[in-house]
């Protein structure tokens, strides 16, 4: 994989302070939604959990999922992609929701995990058998309800030298991770990723996502390529529903 690079945000003047609140709460506000093209978050140890949810992580999240999941298309080998702070399951609560892969059972095939915790505790424990977990991202409340939605980054495996990433956007309804939709992330072969959409959306009630695609170049640089298109989104064949685990 290249080195990706980070991208310049937008800033408001105070001189327009009152227009952009006022157009925020007439049209919305525009937000990133997922962006490949910028660099996932460094860890002094990449594939350990951070000091904060370490030994929740190790000792009530994964024990369940070794019981229901262990088994000989399935080997104990929990791998964690990453985690997010936000309000999933209770707004105005600060929560964090973790991903993990807990095995693979193919090429691009395997089950990954879901949990969220608040103050030390489990509120929320899940497992799909979907793809290869690669980020979590926290998305902030696009839709305007009190609370922030999830973005999955899932691998498919490499075909004939070439693979992809997608992204599915998630969010607690009655307490259960709901799918809102998939989109294409990345586009990559063995050795370099070769384009990425970048998803950002129009928050409220009915919030409107768009992509744009970008190419990869030298230097870790990248090309805009084509004009913003409005996306809708549609749940991914074959994909199946988190399972809770308790």
């Amino acid at each position: 994989m290249i080195e990706l690079k980070n991208m310049k945000a937008l800033s408001v003047f105070p001189a327009f302070a009152a227009v952009f609140l006022f157009s925020l709460a007439t049209f919305g506000q525009t937000i990133v939604v997922n962006d490949p093209t910028l660099p996932l978050p460094t860890r002094d140890s990449p594939d350990d959990p951070p000091a904060s949810i370490a030994k929740i992580y190790t000792n009530k999240i994964l024990p369940p999922v070794r019981k229901k999941l262990v088994s000989d298309g399935c080997s104990d080998s929990p791998t964690f992609t990453g985690a997010v702070d936000g309000s999933f399951t209770k707004a105005g609560t600060r929560q964090t929701a973790i991903f993990y892969q807990f095995c693979e059972t193919g090429n691009g095939l395997g089950w990954v995990g879901l949990a969220v915790v608040e103050k030390g505790k489990v509120v929320a424990n899940f497992v799909q058998d979907s793809g290869w977990a690669f980020s979590i991202h926290r998305v902030a409340d696009v839709n305007r309800n009190g609370l922030d939605e999830i973005a999955l980054e899932f691998g498919g495996g490499m075909h004939q030298g070439e693979g992809g990433t997608g992204v599915s956007i998630y969010e607690f309804k009655n307490d259960k991770p709901v799918e809102l939709g998939w989109y294409q992330a990345t586009k990559f072969t063995d050795s370099d990723t070769t384009a990425a959409w970048v998803l950002t959306a129009k928050t409220g009630k009915t919030p409107v996502f768009y992509t744009r695609k970008y190419l990869a170049l030298k230097n870790n640089k990248w090309r805009r390529s084509g004009a913003r298109k409005v996306v809708k989104f549609k749940p991914l064949d074959g994909s199946s529903d988190f399972e809770a685990v308790r």
